[in-house]
């Protein structure tokens, strides 16, 4: 059995009176009309606006970072070379440009046994059909999207959309 404190019940009801009091003393006060002397709101002195004054400007520019736009002039750093003397660098042939025009993706099929799709090249006039990873005349088929192919050649991909037949 729990003893009862009669001192702490007596000082929690004196406690929640007071609240319950200063609550009802505020609504009245309130709704009668009659003012709370307590508060006493500032008076400062009102500044004109004015739109067209222009501030003082307080802010410093850092100017230590790069130029964002590269339109300072670089210092050049290298060494001058001497004047009587050319380096030149031999020139090397270019490889002439491959014509991926010479590829055409017809379509493809679906390789019952394997589950693998294999596609229907023109390659160079010759039809072909490939599987992923099969190379033919130097071109390989690295994937197989149904809708476009990757094919590589020479170090070099590219993505051929399917063509129609016509």
């Amino acid at each position: 059995m729990i003893k009862k404190n009669k001192v702490l019940t007596y000082l929690m009801v004196a406690g929640v009176l007071v609240v319950w009091g200063l609550i009802i003393y505020k609504v009245v006060l309130a709704y009668s009309g009659g003012t709370d002397d307590t508060y006493v709101p500032p008076t400062a002195a009102k500044e004109i606006f004015n739109d067209f004054a222009i501030p003082k400007d307080t802010g410093r520019l850092l100017l230590n970072y790069r130029d964002p736009f590269g339109l300072a002039a670089k210092k050049d750093t290298a060494k001058p070379r001497p004047a009587g003397r050319l380096l030149l660098k031999p020139v090397t042939a270019m490889p002439p440009a491959f014509n991926w025009d010479i590829i055409r993706y017809s379509g493809y099929i679906k390789n019952p046994g394997s589950k693998k799709l294999m596609a229907f090249l023109h390659i160079n006039g010759k039809e072909v059909t490939m599987s992923e990873g099969e190379t033919v005349d130097q071109v390989k088929l690295v994937r197989n999207l149904k809708d476009s192919i990757l094919v590589q050649h020479a170090g070099k991909t590219r993505y051929i959309r399917i063509q129609s037949a016509i």
